[in-house]
């Protein structure tokens, strides 16, 4: 029993802020009633002296603040002395104690600034966000383009207060409980353009269910298992859409060689709502991304000796290589195993340039390793065997596929899944330093394989590319790319989000303008590399190119000056 009571106050100590400083105090309190009883009574006996109680507690605070004495010195015994030295040195020890380790941050939570509980003033046709995180920060530097008013909403105060430090002035933030309706009026959900909920599935279908009646703009939920998806699209929301999937897909893409990587959000779109967009033929440019294979026609050349342009028809935009970008590369690029190209052309001869250029010489089997098979290994795993590829999942769980059982980062089981003869690793385990550390293996045990690595925080980027990844997708990078396309998939889509904090967008001509890319480009300072029209397709425009109502324009920039372009246009 006593020892239970013990463990009772120790716990009720511990938790309270406020009873450590009262307790801090009272033994402070307590150190000075002691030091002054003890001076009382032993100045006399010691010094020869008397001396009063008013004059021993003086005596005392002088010593604890070191403020100094009056006419009590010089002291005529050594132990008066010792006395003296004790209080002084216990006494500044507990102050030192009490000020920087309790009062000073408890006065600061009292002073610290309280985060709102509504906008300043009311919202029409914002974006509001629901929830905070790397996902959510991606997401506001995606729709910085268009210049919506946003908005996000949290349930704690710290993760407001953090927000609202980490973003600026690039959104308002406010919070409250999810579960009551006058968040949401705050919120002005009734006037959204669009509400993207960012919590786990359980809160988002409880939001969605309690803003469904009110909000009259699209609600968009983004969840981790996208087979959750039918609950929540049965709560309410507009769209489902899954980070980890879209990931998946892209570390793919980049995988094997692939005709497309600027469909992605058309094509969540379709998934969504099959038949209400254009289908993607209609798309008469495309950026692809092509990497480097050994044995292939291109492999060791220099980036002129392949004549794209001339040739094919084709500008590179950007070329890629251990994680290091370069726009408008020139022409002495040396193109390896390491190297990705990042090129614009039109659709129909794609295959044409793959087949001639890109592919490897000769019928040679190609093999994928997945390590990790949750949701972004299924969506990797589904787009490689469309594309003919065959894979081998490594994971601890078992499923109905060609797989490994064991882990990773065990050079056993790699060897088990015929690491030596792989052709391509997509590592997507949910575990940054697992990745890391499976990547620095099986760039050892197989230096000509392509790895192509996950991560889900920013930090481990630059770490992957130096254990020896091709490439690395960042999870809330990608997923905020392509939640922020398809909220603005009515006003500009958002091709790629370039490392220098550029875009590439693709924005249609939507009024009258005869003005040429010299002036839109002066006026603006985007470039444009691509124009699609009723009637022609134009890759590098020369800037004596008019445009015309109905084009689509395909332009590179930062969000500020595709703002302006979003305005001229």
């Amino acid at each position: 029993m006593i020892t239970a009571r013990r463990g009772l106050f120790w716990r009720f100590f511990h938790a309270s802020r406020r009873m450590k400083i009262v307790t801090y105090f009272l033994l402070f309190t307590a150190q000075i009633v002691a030091y002054t009883a003890i001076f009382h009574y032993a100045y006399p006996i010691l010094e020869k002296k008397s001396i009063s109680w008013p004059t021993s507690l003086l005596f005392v605070l002088e010593t604890v603040t070191t403020l100094g004495y009056g006419e009590l010195l010089p002291f005529e015994n050594e132990i008066t002395i010792l006395i003296t030295i004790v209080m002084l040195i216990t006494g500044v020890i507990l102050i030192f104690m009490i000020i920087p380790l309790l009062l000073v941050p408890y006065l600061s939570s009292l002073f610290q600034w309280a985060p709102p509980r509504k906008p300043p003033h009311a919202l029409m046709g914002h974006v509001i966000i629901v929830g905070y995180g790397e996902l959510t920060q991606s997401l506001i530097e995606c729709l910085s383009v268009a210049g919506l008013p946003l908005l996000i909403v949290v349930d704690e105060p710290e993760t407001a207060r953090r927000a609202a430090q980490e973003i600026g002035t690039g959104a308002y933030v406010i919070w409250g409980d999810y579960s009551e309706p006058s968040l949401w009026y705050d919120a002005g959900v009734r006037n959204a353009h669009t509400t993207i909920i960012c919590e786990d599935e359980r809160t988002s279908a409880a939001i969605i269910l309690g803003i469904r009646a009110s909000a009259s703009g699209r609600i968009i939920a983004v969840v981790d298992k996208l087979s959750l998806d039918r609950y929540l699209r049965y709560a309410g929301a507009d769209y489902v859409l899954s980070a980890k999937h879209v990931t998946g897909q892209i570390l793919a893409r980049h995988a094997a060689l692939t005709t497309h990587i600027d469909t992605i959000i058309e094509e969540t779109l379709m998934e969504q709502f099959p038949g209400e967009l254009p289908p993607n033929a209609a798309t008469k440019l495309r950026i692809i991304n092509i990497p480097i294979v050994r044995g292939s026609r291109a492999a060791g050349k220099h980036l002129r000796d392949l004549d794209l342009p001339g040739t094919y028809g084709f500008s590179t935009l950007m070329i890629s290589r251990g994680g290091h970008f370069r726009l408008y590369p020139t022409g002495d690029e040396i193109l390896d195993a390491s190297t990705m190209l990042f090129l614009i052309g039109q659709v129909d001869r794609i295959e044409h340039l793959v087949a001639t250029e890109f592919m490897p010489r000769g019928d040679q089997k190609e093999l994928a390793i997945i390590g990790g098979f949750g949701d972004v290994g299924l969506s990797a795993y589904h787009e490689l065997t469309n594309l003919g590829i065959e894979c081998i999942a490594i994971d601890q769980k078992k499923y109905d596929i060609t797989q490994v059982m064991g882990n990773t980062e065990d050079e056993a089981t790699l060897r088990e899944a015929h690491i030596e003869e792989a052709k391509f690793f997509i590592i997507a385990l949910n575990d940054d330093d697992l990745n890391i550390f499976t990547t620095l293996i099986a760039r050892d045990l197989n230096p000509d394989m392509r790895i192509l690595a996950r991560a889900n925080e920013p930090e481990s980027v630059p770490k992957l590319y130096r254990a020896g990844a091709d490439y690395v997708a960042l999870l809330p990078s990608i997923g905020g790319q392509v939640i922020g396309g398809v909220v603005l998939s009515d006003i500009v889509y958002v091709i790629l989000n370039l490392p220098n904090a550029q875009k590439v967008v693709r924005k249609k001509v939507q009024t009258s303008i005869s003005r040429t890319i010299e002036w839109v480009e002066r006026k603006t300072g985007v470039r444009i590399v691509g124009i699609e029209g009723t009637s022609r397709s134009v890759v590098s425009p020369g800037n004596d190119e008019l445009l015309i109502e109905g084009d689509s324009l395909i332009a590179i920039g930062y969000a500020a000056d595709l703002k302006k372009l979003i305005d001229i246009l």
